[in-house]
């Protein structure tokens, strides 16, 4: 019993992370009408920046997101304005974002090689401590990263649903054209929501960095699983991403303590089909006549 309830556990905050990555996704994807595939491959970018960044100062590595954070909004605002700039339709930006994806991933490995590569324990002594509940231990990096999704997650909300900005870019999703005609700036507001999306892959990428053991084919693994956390949520529905990635992650965890970890891919897409075939707008959504 104490397996299941730690495994439980552990689903919750590693489910966080997923949605933090995947909030990003689901704003481009929901919203702007793009898939984008480079944003795992800029969170990866983050997590190697991130790395390089501790081992060159010696400082704990969320202090690079003094750096991280305005240097990939920049990028995501610049890479939403290539979309807008050659009018890249919905799903050829598959196939763009996965050149830019394969790109990046080049580029990682040509400056940080295929090596396996993780922080020093004396740049994150906390990497492995845990804060325990009893017989229950809640390791303190995926703690961090679950208290930052919901940070993330209601911020994004309210941005969304309470701001002038963020109902027009509510706006835009729905209609384009009739949205422009209310005199909405559509290519602001594109450029603000990519610097956005930017500025999670890099909150994103930090915690990879202090999580994971960083290779440069890393993000391959997160694609279907961010993808299968997106669309369980619905598309452009940020506390939907929320919740689904808490699904996403305590199937796998359960999974992997009750059957094997072999079996969590199994489980996570077996779901995934469920929902495609009974709700496919996402569990989070309400059903639309």
């Amino acid at each position: 019993m104490l397996l299941i309830v730690q495994s439980l556990i552990s689903g919750i905050l590693i489910g966080g992370l997923y949605s933090i990555i995947a909030v990003g996704v689901t704003l481009n994807w929901g919203i702007m009408r793009v898939i984008n595939l480079a944003h795992f491959s800029l969170s990866f970018l983050a997590a190697y920046l991130t790395y390089q960044f501790s081992i060159a100062t010696g400082w704990d590595p969320f202090f690079s997101l003094v750096l991280t954070i305005p240097a990939f909004f920049v990028l995501g605002a610049a890479l939403q304005w290539f979309f807008e700039k050659f009018e890249i339709a919905h799903f050829t930006s598959l196939l763009v974002t996965f050149g830019i994806f394969v790109i990046l991933e080049s580029i990682m490995r040509e400056i940080w090689t295929a090596d396996l590569r993780t922080l020093p324990i004396e740049n994150v002594p906390y990497r492995t401590a845990s804060l325990w509940i009893g017989s229950l231990a809640l390791r303190i990096p995926h703690l961090g990263a679950f208290i930052t999704a919901v940070v993330v997650s209601i911020a994004t909300w309210l941005w969304l649903n309470r701001t002038y900005d963020g109902k027009a870019l509510r706006a835009l999703s729905q209609d384009r054209p009739v949205a422009g005609a209310f005199g909405i700036n559509h290519r602001r507001l594109a450029l603000m929501l990519g610097g956005i999306s930017g500025v999670y892959a890099a909150i994103a990428g930090a915690f990879i960095a202090v999580i994971f053991v960083l290779r440069p084919d890393g993000a391959t693994e997160f694609i279907g699983l961010i993808f299968a956390v997106v669309i369980l949520g619905g598309l452009g529905n940020t506390a939907g991403a929320f919740g689904a990635g808490i699904i996403v992650g305590v199937a796998q965890s359960l999974t992997s303590a009750t059957i094997g970890p072999g079996f969590s891919p199994l489980v996570t897409f077996s779901l995934l089909i469920l929902v495609l075939l009974f709700r496919p707008q996402g569990l989070f959504v309400r059903r639309t006549s």
